[in-house]
C-alpha cells in the first residue's frame, strides 16, 4: 500500500517512508507535519506492518523495498527507512553494489536515510546467550513504538499489554525473518555501496545501540551521521524537529532530484 503524504513539492524532491517491524505509517506523522520545505513524501504500509499480512511465502523482503520505490509515481529520488526497513535496504543496496549495479540507474534513488538501523560487523558479534533478550527487546521496541506515537500519556501496564498484543499480533514468522536479516549484516560488502547515506540514531535507543549505527556509517563508502540527544528509537516521532533539520541538511549535499510527480 503506497500513500501520497504531501502535495508535489516545487524543489523536485521525492522521498519515500519505509517503517519498521510491527510498526506503521503513522510512525512517520510528525515528520510528516515538520518536513523540510518543498519535499514531497510518499508513505509504504509494508507487509511487516502492524497488523499486517501473516507469514507471507515471499523468501526475500529486500523485494519488497525494490517494489515500493518503483511503485512512487515519478520515482523516489531519497529513500527514509527505519529499523527493520534499514536492514532490508543496506541488504538490497549492497546487493546491487556486489553485483556492479548502481542504484541510480537501477532505481532512481540518489540518496537514503538510515534511521536507528541495526548493524554487526562480525558473526561473533552475536552470541547463543542473547536469543532471549532479542525477543525481550521487540516487545521493548512495539512499546517504544505506541509510547511514541501516543498522543495522550499511556500508564505503564497498559503499555506494556499493548505491545505484548502487538508482538502476537506479529506471530512468530516475521520475528525469525528480523533475525535473519539481522544475522546476515556482517556478510554485506557494505563498504561497496557509495550512494550517499546519512545515519540518524537517537542516544538513548534502547533497541538498537547507537554505536552500531555509527559504525555503519563509518564502513559505508559515502555516509554521514546524525546522534540526537535525548532520544530513544524513534527519532522521527520523539524529535522531529531534529529529525527535519538533519534530513534537510542531507538533502542539500544530493544533486537535483525528480520533477514533480503527476498524480491522478
Amino acid at each position: 500500500m503506497l500513500r501520497q503524504r504531501t502535495v508535489s513539492g516545487e524543489a523536485g524532491r521525492r522521498a519515500l517512508l519505509l517503517h519498521g517491524l510491527g510498526s506503521s505509517e503513522s510512525c512517520w506523522d510528525a515528520f510528516v507535519d515538520g518536513r523540510p520545505a518543498g519535499l514531497e513524501l510518499w508513505s509504504a504500509g509494508m507487509p511487516w506492518r502492524a497488523g499486517g499480512a501473516f507469514a507471507p511465502a515471499e523468501p526475500d523482503d529486500a523485494a519488497w523495498i525494490t517494489e515500493a520505490i518503483r511503485r512512487v509515481p515519478g520515482g523516489a529520488d531519497v529513500v527514509i527507512a527505519h529499523s527493520y526497513a534499514t536492514v532490508l535496504l543496506v541488504t538490497l543496496l549492497a546487493g546491487l553494489a556486489a553485483d556492479g549495479r548502481d542504484p541510480r540507474e537501477e532505481l532512481g534513488v540518489h540518496g537514503v536515510v538510515l534511521v536507528s538501523p541495526f548493524y554487526r560487523e562480525s558473526p561473533r558479534d552475536f552470541s547463543w546467550g542473547e536469543l532471549p533478550r532479542f525477543l525481550d527487546l521487540l516487545r521493548l521496541g512495539a512499546e517504544d513504538g505506541i509510547l511514541a506515537r501516543s498522543r495522550k500519556p499511556l500508564a505503564p501496564d497498559l503499555r506494556a499489554e499493548m505491545a505484548e498484543r502487538s508482538c502476537e499480533q506479529l506471530g512468530p514468522h516475521w520475528v525469525v525473518r528480523h533475525l535473519h536479516a539481522y544475522l546476515r549484516i556482517p556478510f554485506l560488502p557494505v563498504h561497496l555501496v557509495d550512494l550517499p547515506v546519512h545515519v540518524v540514531m537517537g542516544d538513548q535507543d534502547p533497541i538498537v545501540p547507537p554505536a552500531e549505527g555509527a559504525r555503519l556509517a563509518a564502513r559505508l563508502g559515502n555516509a554521514s551521521a546524525t546522534r540526537v540527544e535525548g532520544c530513544a528509537h524513534t527519532p522521527m516521532a520523539e524529535r522531529p524537529d531534529l529529525f527535519s533539520l538533519a534530513v534537510q541538511q542531507f538533502l542539500t549535499t544530493l544533486p537535483a532530484g525528480h520533477p514533480p510527480a503527476a498524480v491522478n
